[in-house]
C-alpha cells in the first residue's frame, strides 16, 4: 500500500496529514508515505520526528487581491505538474489525500490525470478556494463540519461520479491521537523539567502556528512584562519570530517538540483560530482565547466558536498587551466560565475523525 499525502505553505495541513498517516501505519506497518508540499514551508521540519519522506514541488499561490505575483501563479502550477506527473510515476501511490494548501493543485491535476484515486479534506468551515477548485476531480471529500457537506456536490456526473454515490463525508477533524493520551505524573515532572516550569503557579501556552503570528507575537511582547508575574508561559513563536524578552517565567520556543507535555501542563491557552489547534482543544477539552488572524478564514472558525461559546474570542484589532493580561487574568479564577467552555469546545466536533478517515482511505485502496 503506497500513499500520497499533499499539503503546506503553513503547519496547518500537517497535523491532520500525519495524523492519519500514523494510523494507518500502525495498523499496516509496511505501507509506505510519501508528502509532498512547498519549499518553502515548515512541513518538512514538522515531519522530522514522524520519519516520513518528503518531496516538494514548485506551486503557485492565487491570490484574492491585485498583486503581480499573480502573473507568475500558473507558471509555477504548469512546473508543479510536470514535477508532480514523475512523483507519482516514481511513487505509484494507490491513492493521494490532500488536506490543503495551494501545493495540493498540481499534484492533483496529475494524479487525476493518471488516474489515481484522490481523497480531499476540507478543515475549515469555509471552504478553501483550493478545494472548491479541486472537489470535482476528488473520489472522496471529507470535511470537519457538518455544514460543509453542502458546500461540495454528492456528485455531478460530469467526471464519472454517480448522483447517488456518497462522495462527501462528515468526519471532523483529524488530530495526533497521541495527544489524548492520559499523561502520567511521572511524564507531568519530566515535561515540567523539559520545559523548566515550576510546580505551584499557572501556566499559559501561547500558540501561534507554524509559521508563527507577528500579529499576535506583538501583543505577547507588550503583555510580557505583567504576564510573566502571574503566570508561567510557554510560546510557540514560529520558525524565525522570535521575541527579546527574558524572565525565568517565559519560555520561548520556534516549534514545540513535546506538545503532548505542553497541553498537560497548561490553564489556558491563547491561540490563532486554525482548524487544526482547535481540533486538538476541543479533543483535550482546553480553555483558551482565541485571537484569529485578521481579513482570514479564522475569521469563521472563531465565529463558530463564540456563537457555541466555546472559548472567549477577542478580534486581534481590539487587544492591547495591557488589555489581554486584565483578560487572562479573569479567565484564570473563573473556574464557572472555564468549565462552561471547555464542555462546550469538547461537544464542538467527533473525536473520531482520524479513524473514519483512514478507513475510507483504506477502502479505497482495497477496492
Amino acid at each position: 500500500m503506497k500513499i500520497i499525502l499533499v499539503g503546506g505553505g503553513t503547519g496547518g495541513p500537517v497535523i491532520p496529514l500525519v495524523a492519519v498517516q500514523q494510523k494507518i501505519q500502525k495498523e499496516f506497518p509496511k505501507a509506505k508515505f510519501l508528502f509532498v508540499g512547498t519549499s518553502s514551508g515548515p512541513e518538512k521540519q514538522m515531519l522530522v520526528k514522524y520519519n516520513i519522506p518528503f518531496k516538494s514541488i514548485a506551486s503557485g499561490k492565487l491570490r484574492r487581491y491585485f498583486s503581480l505575483l499573480n502573473i507568475f501563479a500558473p507558471f509555477l502550477v504548469l512546473i508543479g505538474f510536470v514535477q508532480s506527473l514523475s512523483i507519482i510515476k516514481k511513487f505509484n501511490p494507490d491513492i493521494i489525500f490532500a488536506a490543503g494548501g495551494y501545493v495540493a493543485v498540481p499534484i492533483v491535476f496529475a494524479a487525476w490525470i493518471l488516474k489515481k484515486k484522490i481523497v480531499i479534506h476540507q478543515q475549515d468551515y469555509i471552504p478553501s478556494l483550493t478545494n472548491k477548485i479541486l472537489s470535482p476531480f476528488a473520489t472522496k471529500i471529507t470535511v470537519s463540519f457538518e455544514h460543509s457537506l453542502k458546500d461540495f456536490l454528492s456528485g455531478s456526473g460530469i467526471f464519472g461520479y454517480s448522483k447517488n454515490e456518497q462522495r462527501v463525508h462528515w468526519t471532523g477533524n483529524p488530530f495526533r491521537e497521541e495527544l489524548t493520551v492520559d499523561i502520567s505524573e511521572t511524564e507531568k515532572k519530566k515535561a515540567r523539567e523539559e520545559f523548566g516550569l515550576k510546580e505551584d503557579m499557572p501556566v499559559v501556552l501561547i500558540l501561534g502556528g507554524a509559521t508563527g503570528a507577528t500579529g499576535l507575537n506583538n501583543i505577547i511582547e507588550e503583555a510580557l512584562h505583567e504576564l510573566v508575574k502571574i503566570s508561567q508561559v510557554i510560546h510557540s513563536t514560529g520558525i524565525g519570530k522570535g521575541i527579546s524578552f527574558n524572565h525565568p517565567n517565559y519560555h520561548p520556543y520556534e516549534l514545540i517538540s513535546n506538545m503532548k507535555g505542553a497541553y498537560a501542563l497548561s490553564d489556558i491557552v491563547i491561540s490563532r483560530a486554525g482548524m487544526s489547534t482547535i481540533t486538538e482543544l476541543s479533543a483535550l477539552k482546553k480553555a483558551a482565547i482565541i485571537v484569529p488572524m485578521p481579513d482570514s478564514h479564522q475569521t469563521e472558525n472563531a465565529a463558530i466558536l463564540l456563537v457555541s461559546q466555546a472559548a472567549l474570542v477577542i478580534p486581534q484589532g481590539t487587544l492591547s498587551g495591557e488589555r489581554l493580561v486584565d483578560i487572562v487574568r479573569k479567565v484564570m479564577y473563573d473556574w464557572e466560565y472555564q468549565n462552561t467552555i471547555r464542555e462546550n469546545i469538547y461537544k464542538l466536533m467527533p473525536h473520531n475523525a482520524t479513524e473514519k478517515i483512514s478507513k475510507i482511505i483504506l477502502d479505497l485502496c482495497q477496492k
